[in-house]
């Protein structure tokens, strides 16, 4: 499966918030710096992400973005869908495209996504988080924080 550049900038996006943010507000243009996105298109995938209410904004100094849930209660399927939507529109679009036939397994793309859906469903962030410290990802915490996930 291809995630779209929108997804893979939102999962980073998200991933940023929960490993380095430590629960403090985060500016877009800091997340982009660290992730290497522009923060522009940033910008835009994280009004998606407030408006699915997985992130809320802080204006004013000190001000960014923090995870309206702790990284245990977002899972994956509900940022790829908060940027591309459901993955069931996304499969019945492509498949308007096609010319109809009563020859082809259909239903595999129907029973494909629900598969696909229940996988990202089960990851939360928190779990990419901990795979993160696994790997030993750099961390950019706060000053005076220094905690594990």
């Amino acid at each position: 499966m291809r995630f779209s550049r929108r997804v893979q900038y939102a999962l980073c996006g998200i991933f940023d918030l929960a490993y380095n943010g430590a629960g403090e507000p985060v500016r877009v243009q800091l997340i982009g710096e660290r992730q290497g996105i522009p923060h522009r298109f940033l910008e835009q995938i994280f009004q998606r992400l407030r408006k699915a209410h997985l992130v809320t904004g802080k204006r004013g100094p000190g001000g960014g973005y923090v995870l309206t849930r702790s990284a245990e209660k977002i899972t994956l399927l509900e940022v790829i869908e908060a940027v591309d939507g459901r993955l069931d529109d996304l499969r019945t679009d492509e498949l308007e495209k096609w010319p109809e036939s009563k020859h082809r397994p259909d239903f595999l793309w129907e029973d494909l996504g629900q598969r696909m859906a229940d996988v990202l469903s089960a990851i939360v962030v928190a779990d990419v988080c901990r795979e993160a410290v696994r790997r030993s990802v750099s961390r950019d915490l706060p000053d005076g924080l220094d905690f594990q996930i």
